[in-house]
């Protein structure tokens, strides 16, 4: 018997160890080496970034990037007297300049970089600091959730290089003020690779040089804001297939997909997929938002991301079907970011359910414009039952992209604005989300916040919908529907965990009436028992009464 207990012990034991180990695995393989955001410096609030001007040569074989990035600020204060950026320390730094002058004072520890320049500047002087650098990148662990670089062999053995870094921040390969609350006018990415390979990158290709013999640079460049995050570039044997797609105003636009050889089979339906969305998104969100460069879709090992006018693709062409309507779901949610999060983007971490929420409720809208509100309503469904609504979606100041991420952000995000298109009716849902999106108050330079959204809705709807937003962005709380059977034919109705009333359809005798309930209970005299929300607009309970 003693030795029967003593295996067990071992056997016990060994089991909690192999959990550990397990654990440990998992929060390695899953979590995010790095963050961004969070508290704004000091240093930092000093200046707004104006340009980057990144330059590098890529070495497959060695993982490793080699080059500069120029940077050109511009002074917010009369007290600005150490710079400060962001950058991994993987990267040796050789050499700063500061407008043409060679810095020797700076400190690189812990992902900073402390530039002292011997100086102050004052509001409104334009700097222009230059970074020498090189070093290996981290890799991607589980790209695009936990970002780096993706170094990759495609079917022929030739290099496939990618990028992800929406948690990390565009510090995992440039020096930048990485924080959501600045963006650059404008940025070039300058990739020099072996000369048999191609370089995509964000905006524009606008010239290719040879800086040295079997070597190529690309020289990309846009002319619009663009978080760090979403300044993004790809390496591999592309071919380049190309539609047209018309704007509002008869504009010619290119669609462009930079695709591996051995993918190319799908590339024209995929485009022909592209230019459909884009043309139902205007519909709901206003015209493409960077008409001037292009739609770009770039051929990744890795499932996708939004990177600005380069969205990462790799998803096979695998199609979502609802009812006789067929589509790429990838496709629909990243074409849906050039609006919610490169166009209208938030200017912290806590708000990011509006890039997200925003841009998942638009896949269900681009269902309501080709199939009708069944197929919506099934849509909206589908999202419904994936909320774990384990945690606020909504996230205080401050936040730290970790922080603020979840699969909530996405599906319960939606379902909000779901429930904010039947609260205030689809005659002032509509345009307010039309003018969320193409108002200048709220796009490009114009952060957001989810105070803004507020604000617009109550100012166009006429309501007071704090509550409201507090309820499903805030809290966990789902309102609680009670349906108490006083007789065979009469019933209260009422939602006892809140102080406020939610318009609400009832189905009873036949007919449906939206009624206002709340905590004071609602009388209704019905054959059978109501049916309160059938249609799901919003994420209740009901509680369990008498029947």
């Amino acid at each position: 018997m003693k030795t029967f207990f003593k295996w067990l012990g071992i056997i016990i034991g060994s089991l909690i160890l192999l959990l550990i180990i397990v654990a440990g695995i998992l929060y390695w393989y899953f979590s995010p080496d790095y963050s961004s955001g969070g508290i704004l410096s000091e240093n930092q609030a000093q200046y707004d970034v104006l340009h980057y001007n990144i330059n590098l040569e890529i070495d497959a074989q060695e993982e490793t990037i080699d080059g500069y990035t120029i940077i050109n600020i511009k002074s917010t204060s009369d007290s600005l007297d150490v710079l400060e950026f962001d950058l991994l320390d993987n990267f040796d730094i050789s050499n700063i300049e500061i407008d043409d002058v060679t810095i020797k004072s700076f400190t690189h520890v812990d992902y900073k970089l402390l530039i002292d320049a011997g100086k102050t500047w004052q509001k409104n002087d334009q700097i222009k600091i230059k970074i020498v650098y090189r070093g290996s990148p981290p890799e991607a662990k589980r790209p695009p959730w936990v970002g780096g670089f993706v170094w990759e062999k495609d079917e022929n053995e030739n290099d496939w290089v990618g990028l992800a870094c929406q948690g990390e921040g565009g510090k995992i390969w440039f020096p930048c003020k990485d924080h959501p609350s600045d963006e650059p006018d404008s940025a070039a990415i300058n990739i020099t690779v072996p000369e048999d390979y191609f370089v995509a990158a964000n905006g524009l290709l606008r010239k290719e040089s040879y800086p040295k013999p079997g070597h190529k640079t690309y020289h990309w460049f846009t002319g619009y804001p663009i978080n760090n995050y979403l300044i993004n570039f790809g390496m591999g044997k592309f071919e380049k297939v190309e539609k047209k797609y018309l704007t509002e105003s008869g504009k010619e636009m290119p669609v462009v997909f930079y695709v591996l050889p051995q993918m190319r089979f799908g590339a024209d339906s995929l485009l022909d997929q592209a230019v459909d969305m884009l043309e139902s998104y205007r519909k709901f969100f206003g015209e493409y938002p960077w008409t001037d460069e292009k739609l770009g879709l770039l051929n990744t090992s890795f499932l996708g991301m939004e990177h600005q006018t380069i969205i990462a693709y790799g998803n096979k062409y695998h199609n979502r079907t609802i009812g006789d309507l067929s589509f790429d779901q990838l496709l629909l949610h990243e074409l849906g970011h050039e609006w919610w999060g490169n166009k209208v983007t938030a200017g912290d971490w806590g708000d990011f359910w509006i890039q997200e929420g925003i841009c998942t409720y638009g896949e269900a809208l681009y269902v309501l414009d080709k199939s009708g509100e069944e197929a919506y309503h099934e849509y909206m469904r589908r999202f419904q039952r994936r909320i774990w609504n384990r945690s606020p979606i909504a996230s205080p100041k401050n936040t730290t992209s970790n922080d603020a991420y979840s699969g909530d952000i996405y599906t319960k995000g939606a379902a909000f604005m779901h429930t904010l298109r039947f609260v205030i009716g689809d005659s002032v849902f509509f345009p307010t989300l039309k003018q969320f999106a193409t108002d200048s108050a709220y796009t490009f330079h114009n952060f957001v916040s989810t105070n803004d959204l507020l604000n617009l809705v109550n100012k166009n709807s006429g309501m007071a919908l704090d509550s409201l937003f507090n309820l499903y962005l805030y809290t966990t709380d789902y309102p609680q529907i009670r349906i108490d059977s006083l007789s065979a034919n009469s019933f209260n109705v009422s939602i006892p965990n809140i102080n406020f009333n939610l318009p609400m359809e009832v189905s009873y005798n036949g007919i449906t009436d939206t009624l206002q309930i709340g905590k004071q209970t609602i009388q209704i005299t019905s054959d059978s028992r109501p049916v309160v929300d059938e249609k799901n607009w919003y994420l209740k309970e009901v509680a369990k009464t008498d029947e």
